[in-house]
């Protein structure tokens, strides 16, 4: 009931607005838009190629025994987004002191030293240091964030504030299909690496390699074209006066004396508006609401692929790196298509709490398939151990496509939180 009440109080809110005088849309910054958001790529790369080989990684590399790979494959992923909890907020002010640019910059830079480490590494305290670090050096998430609000204004921001969510589901298309496919490249191409040491010794450096030049083109397309957007910074160059004393005026309507330490304004002003927003019990549901759904979404990504990766004997589906990270891939596409054609289509057409609802059910029939999808597998499979080849799925692939299919499905409610989000952001 309390999101039918939020859903109808915007829908109210959209209705009351006068039809006279219509401000015009100001055009998007389509060059800076499209540098910001290859740098945003780098990361959901980096985070998800990991996904198709991390359960073989840890049981190669003799840190757990077939039945505990599940829980240090889980610990090693996890920390990424602890650090970054941790993290997150102190790079966004720090963005506010020194400027968008340098941070976006420094977390390039983190990502892509840590996803080359991670790679080189081959004891369990190296894989966790690597994947701190990746997730503790990056806070591009929110300082992205912070360049779009910057460079656009309330009549076009609804239409660039959810593209860096979609750039999210590109790279999680393109990062399982990189770790799938180069992972062990000495046996898959041996006519293309089999002579490299390397290669032979680290048979999971090749996908954080390709992670890390990815990573290093956007630094560099990012250090030569991205224009630095903090106001503050944009507005002292146009004065050609850093240190001018004018007072301005901010988004909150307090007025700021530019002649007192800028820092401590701005880290008071964003301070101010973040406690602000969490006062209102609607921005509390929204922000509520997103944590369940990324509990559920991210939840899932890990089960299946440790899922696909398990022995059949052990209850699950024995397939190696590159089938699960080319089947995930296959299926983010779908994930792509959700968020930008079917969701809109269906929003246009349904109230959006059924809609809420019927996408989070969803959610509740996959976690009931996978043990069942499970059952029929063993069922039907002949027995092999773990050290023999599995058998092909053949047509039990298509049961575990309609498992995948209603999750991407269920992930189109994190389109609704955002369709939120994106309401208070232009209040």
């Amino acid at each position: 009931m309390e999101f039918e009440t939020l859903a109808t109080q915007i829908n109210e809110d959209a209705e009351s607005q006068p039809l006279l005088p219509k401000k015009q849309v100001t055009p998007l910054p389509k060059a800076q838009l499209a540098i910001v958001l290859f740098a945003r790529l780098a990361e959901p790369i980096a985070y998800t190629q990991i996904f198709p080989y991390i359960n073989a990684m840890v049981e190669e590399l003799h840190i757990a025994p077939p039945k505990q790979v599940g829980f240090y494959s889980g610990l090693i992923d996890s920390l990424f987004a602890l650090t970054q909890l941790c993290t997150i907020v102190h790079w966004g002010g720090l963005s506010d002191r020194i400027g968008r640019r340098p941070v976006v910059l420094i977390g390039l830079s983190g990502v892509s030293v840590a996803t080359l480490c991670f790679g080189l590494s081959n004891t369990l305290w190296q894989l966790l240091l690597s994947r701190a670090l990746i997730g503790a050096l990056c806070g591009n998430v929110a300082v992205i964030q912070c360049v779009i609000s910057d460079i656009t204004d309330e009549t076009n921001r609804n239409k660039a504030f959810p593209l860096p969510a979609l750039i999210w589901y590109i790279g999680a298309m393109i990062g399982p299909l990189i770790g799938g496919l180069l992972s062990h490249p000495a046996e898959r191409y041996p006519n293309v690496f089999g002579n490299i040491p390397l290669l032979k010794k680290r048979p999971f450096f090749l996908p954080c390699f390709v992670s890390f030049l990815i990573t290093i083109i956007s630094i560099l397309v990012t250090a030569f074209f991205l224009e630095e957007s903090l106001p503050r910074i944009t507005r002292a160059k146009r004065l050609k006066s850093p240190s001018a004393t004018e007072v301005s005026s901010n988004a909150s309507g307090v007025l700021i004396d530019d002649s007192e330490d800028p820092q401590k304004q701005a880290a008071k002003q964003e301070g101010g508006k973040k406690l602000g927003l969490l006062s209102d019990p609607r921005v509390r549901r929204v922000v509520v609401a997103g944590f369940f759904m990324e509990f559920l979404m991210i939840g899932f990504d890990a089960v299946f692929v440790l899922w696909s990766y398990t022995p059949l004997s052990l209850g699950g589906l024995q397939r190696k790196p590159a089938e699960i990270g080319l089947f995930l891939s296959v299926v983010g596409t779908f994930g792509i298509a959700s968020t930008t054609l079917i969701f809109p289509y269906l929003h246009d057409r349904f109230k959006s709490v059924p809609l809420f609802t019927a996408c989070v059910a969803g959610f509740g029939l996959v976690y009931a398939m996978v043990p069942f999808v499970g059952f029929i597998v063993k069922k039907v499979l002949p027995p092999v151990s773990p050290q023999q080849p599995a058998p092909p799925l053949k047509g039990l692939w298509g049961l575990v496509l309609i498992i995948l299919v209603f999750a991407r499905a269920g992930a189109m409610s994190y389109s609704y939180v955002h369709w939120f989000a994106a309401y208070f952001r232009g209040r």
